[in-house]
């Protein structure tokens, strides 16, 4: 199999697993409440399914577009999905705010001593998605960047929320990092094995995922500077 076969299996294989794993959590908690009608959650987290689900649905069919040869199309359906990670990026905001503002400290496993915290950590993972998907863009031209960037962005972003409302994992703290981080290190340790050597974007990736990291946003969160900051978000 040649080096190309080989990393659009990766990659498509990558975008499925990310996509059934954020789905199969939610599932259990989201999607169980609004299939049962006790679902009482603001409208914007409906919103916020959508768009978010739209994502992960787009991200497996540019993989396979790709893996099929249709760049053309890829290419066309790519500058549409640029307007919806900007509009990812201003649901997330807006969702971040409503929950903070309801009193949400987090979930089972990862949780926060207040709901400022939980706020940051929500505002980290859009930033860091918000970074890695202006640099894919830049980057579009370069499919070895490109294709990275896209897949750090969309694993350090959504991967976590989905995995830590996994049955079994859910509530499990060291379960959920170590999940996490699997996702974070799955394209490093491909190439690792496949090149012998880690793409400078896979690096970027990860040390930027590591900012949105529960510990890290615990420490900032805990601090008079970030509490101002929410106080004025969530008036």
């Amino acid at each position: 199999m040649s080096s190309p076969q080989r990393d659009h299996i990766f990659f498509r294989s990558m975008a499925i697993i990310i996509a059934v794993v954020v789905f199969a959590g939610f599932a259990r908690t989201y999607g169980s409440a609004l299939l049962d009608g006790t679902s009482t959650v603001p409208w914007i987290i409906h919103v916020h399914a959508v768009v978010f689900s739209a994502w992960l649905l787009l991200f497996v069919v540019q993989t396979t577009l790709i893996g099929r040869d249709r760049v053309a199309l890829h290419k066309t359906v790519g500058t549409a999905a640029m307007f919806l990670a900007a509009l990812m990026v201003i649901v997330g905001v807006g969702t971040a705010i409503t929950m903070a503002r309801l009193g949400h400290r987090g979930i089972p496993g990862v949780e926060f001593p207040d709901p400022e915290g939980f706020l940051l950590l929500n505002i980290m993972a859009i930033a860091v998605f918000s970074v890695l998907i202006a640099a894919a863009w830049v980057y579009r031209r370069k499919p070895q960047i490109h294709k990275r960037l896209m897949l750090m962005a969309t694993a350090s972003s959504l991967v976590g929320p989905g995995v830590s409302r996994l049955p079994i994992v859910s509530g499990n703290t060291p379960a959920i990092a170590i999940l996490v981080l699997s996702f974070l290190l799955a394209g490093p340790i491909y190439d690792l094995v496949t090149r012998r050597r880690i793409h400078p974007a896979y690096i970027v990736g990860v040390m930027l995922g590591f900012l949105s990291a529960p510990p890290v946003v615990m420490a900032i969160g805990a601090t008079g500077a970030w509490h101002g900051i929410a106080a004025w978000m969530m008036r």
